[in-house]
């Protein structure tokens, strides 16, 4: 189980600037001056995004080194679209540059890999339900 703590980041004048604890991690997240913060960090879009990329580069190495894939390195680069969002459509696009004397066979089975990571498919085909409370 995850335990994350989050609260205001007092060392700076911006109220939208939270600090982040989970598992012992730090992080900081705020966001645009248009709603309030500094910029000063990613924002919790950014988290999101970046959890997808991270895993299936992640996953992708994973595998490439359980099946002795000769990987070298892989680079992730997102898009995100969150201009229809309050419509209920988020768009992530995502180009994943392997690097290594790979062929076609192991780059397909790497692409395939990529599609099965754990955070993308949470996002994409499990029922999430958060509860929230308030407490004293």
């Amino acid at each position: 189980m995850t335990t994350l703590t989050l609260t205001r980041d007092s060392q700076y004048d911006n109220p939208m600037r939270q600090h982040v604890t989970v598992n012992g991690h730090e992080m900081y997240l705020d966001v645009p001056a248009q709603y309030g913060g500094a910029g000063s960090a990613p924002t919790p879009h950014d988290f999101i995004d970046a959890a997808v990329a991270a895993c299936k580069a992640i996953t992708i190495r994973i595998v490439a080194a359980k099946r002795g894939i000769p990987l070298q390195d892989v680079n992730i680069t997102l898009e995100s679209d969150a201009s229809r969002e309050h419509q209920g459509r988020y768009i992530i696009n995502i180009r994943i540059e392997l690097v290594g004397d790979l062929d076609e066979k192991q780059r397909q089975m790497l692409l395939h890999a990529a599609e099965q990571c754990p955070t993308g498919k949470l996002l994409t085909e499990a029922e999430v339900t958060i509860n929230a409370s308030l407490t004293e």
